[in-house]
């Protein structure tokens, strides 16, 4: 079933999948938990687990182009845009407000093998769950969560819908309010995920952005803070506005309820 928003096309699964959220180039598809399918009005929260401060963030990038000139590069870059995000104090801080701390980013990982041309979600989830094990990536349990980057070429999967097709980036959990807990950044799609300007850093902070807001609002999708099937970025993105945050990256707005409005920077 389709529900209509000004300026957007929002498409709810019949089947819920588990994932809340993913950005979508020509919209938010917007996947439901199986208890809640209509839209409520008003900011709800289910209970679920929320970030804490002192959590933690752990970059992943996997590919052999990370380790080109090119690739370290945009590592640097995305990097430290990571950091910036989380400790702006007006962007992240004032998530303080639905009981959300700030984090950290510790060392990045870099994944010298190349993923396959197409990933699935549950092929990511393996990959994460076997890293972990190895120690390959640390072991945040429930106290964090990883970012995990894709190179140039490779497309991630939902079901039949395919990165930079049908949704630019998206998060998750393997096993619910245990974790771990993860998004997913294909490497920025040349069209449609980016309103603001024609850099793919740009539209990849706008992307990574959502998604470590609504992550730390809602770690196991759908349990956390809501507005009806939509998560706290979801519902500004019907009247999106482009915002930077004070060291320069644009990112995308989430829902201030103290305000009654949408987060608005520079």
């Amino acid at each position: 079933m389709r529900i209509p928003v000004v300026g957007v096309k929002l498409t709810v699964d019949q089947h819920a999948s588990g994932i809340w959220h993913y950005a979508q180039p020509c919209g938010h598809r917007i996947h439901p938990s199986p208890r809640t399918t209509s839209q409520v009005v008003g900011v709800k929260y289910n209970g679920g687990p929320l970030w804490k401060d002192g959590y933690t963030w752990q970059n992943v990038y996997w590919g052999q182009y990370f380790g080109t000139t090119a690739g370290s590069s945009w590592v640097k870059s995305v990097d430290r845009a990571t950091a910036d995000i989380e400790t702006d104090r007006d962007y992240s801080g004032g998530l303080r407000q639905y009981s959300v701390g700030i984090g950290r980013l510790i060392n990045t990982i870099m994944l010298g093998q190349d993923p396959p041309k197409q990933m699935s979600d549950q092929q990511i989830q393996k990959a994460l769950v076997d890293w972990i094990a190895k120690g390959t990536v640390a072991n945040l349990g429930q106290a964090g969560a990883y970012n995990i980057f894709l190179p140039p070429g490779t497309s991630a999967s939902l079901s039949s819908d395919v990165s930079c097709a049908q949704f630019c980036d998206y998060h998750n959990t393997v096993n619910g309010p245990n974790g771990p807990f993860y998004t997913v950044e294909p490497y920025p799609c040349s069209q449609g995920c980016n309103q603001c300007s024609n850099s793919p850093l740009d539209t990849l902070t706008q992307g990574l952005s959502e998604e470590l807001i609504e992550l730390k609002t809602d770690m196991d999708p759908g349990t956390g803070w809501v507005i009806g099937n939509l998560e706290l970025c979801d519902f500004c993105d019907a009247n999106f506005v482009c915002n930077r945050i004070s060291t320069g990256e644009y990112v995308n707005s989430w829902y201030d309820k103290t305000k009654a409005a949408c987060w608005i920077g520079k």
